[in-house]
């Protein structure tokens, strides 16, 4: 009797032990389920064999070999992933290239990175860039019904940053272009946050803002995303290329654009740097 007794205490004190080990980790887990510094893949072309190391909800990859590690990034200590723009390119099938992540289903998520044009870069009339989607993922076009949205982000004429929002209440075919008053410059460094909450169905109560280097640049809190309880926030969109699908789209010169420092949480503070975080926080929270 005194044997069980004690194999019954150790169990239940083996249990416990491991929970408050493991406690640690799984709230990490929950507030920060991507992060991707590209530190662990070897220099040169980034494929799908690594990606599915790094991304583990990859759903679909197409980078085309225009997408080379190199070993500086944001900081000496990081590397980043550098996109190949090819001069007369247009669309993700010629220059730039895509993939998209699944995401655990969430009503509201962060996405911070890093990103910097290459001096040089020709920014023409406009291009994509990453950011969050939810449910049908709607772009190119596909208008959405209630079941799907993108909020990407794009680049425009000189470098003018704006949001790309697919959502239920845009004027036409094509998403609208939110404006964020910011103009990105070539050569330097910058960190793009953006924060999703979706509406409730069939409320005009969803949310959306963006930070750069830590200011807000756009505020909207009356969005329309979906008209079900589907289509929360689960994909993250890699997507960059010039377009646009005409040929007034494309660059004029060979260009280049690095990305680094992928973090997708449920927190701001789970996405942005440490030294960023105390001014940050208090806008989102």
């Amino acid at each position: 009797m005194r044997f069980v007794l004690l194999v019954q205490t150790l169990a239940v004190f083996g249990l416990a032990l491991l929970a408050e080990t493991t406690a640690p980790a799984a709230t990490y887990a929950s507030e920060l389920p991507v992060a991707v510094d590209f530190q662990t893949a070897p220099e040169g072309i980034y494929g799908e064999s690594q990606a599915r190391e790094d991304w583990p909800g990859l759903q679909w990859f197409a980078l085309r070999e225009r997408g080379t590690l190199v070993p500086a990034g944001a900081t000496a200590s990081q590397r980043s992933l550098r996109l190949f723009y090819p001069e007369g390119s247009v669309g993700p099938g010629q220059g730039g290239g895509q993939f998209r992540v699944n995401l655990p289903p969430r009503d509201e998520y962060f996405l911070s990175y890093d990103l910097q044009f290459e001096e040089g870069f020709d920014f023409r009339r406009g291009g994509k860039l990453p950011g969050l989607s939810g449910g049908r993922g709607n772009t190119g076009g596909n208008r959405p019904t209630g079941d799907g949205w993108s909020a990407r982000y794009m680049w425009g004429r000189e470098g003018r940053l704006t949001i790309y929002l697919y959502h239920l209440d845009q004027r036409g075919r094509y998403g609208d272009s939110l404006a964020t008053g910011v103009q990105l410059e070539a050569g330097r460094w910058y960190r793009l946050t953006q924060r999703i909450r979706v509406n409730d169905p069939n409320q005009q109560n969803g949310l959306l803002q963006v930070w750069v280097d830590g200011t807000e640049v756009l505020f909207r809190n009356d969005l329309r995303y979906r008209n079900v309880a589907e289509a929360q926030v689960d994909i993250f969109y890699f997507s960059t290329f010039h377009g646009g699908n005409s040929a007034d789209w494309a660059p004029q010169r060979d260009s280049f654009a690095r990305f680094a420092r992928f973090r997708i949480g449920t927190t701001k503070s789970a996405v942005v740097p440490n030294s960023a975080a105390t001014a940050e926080i208090g806008a989102a929270n």
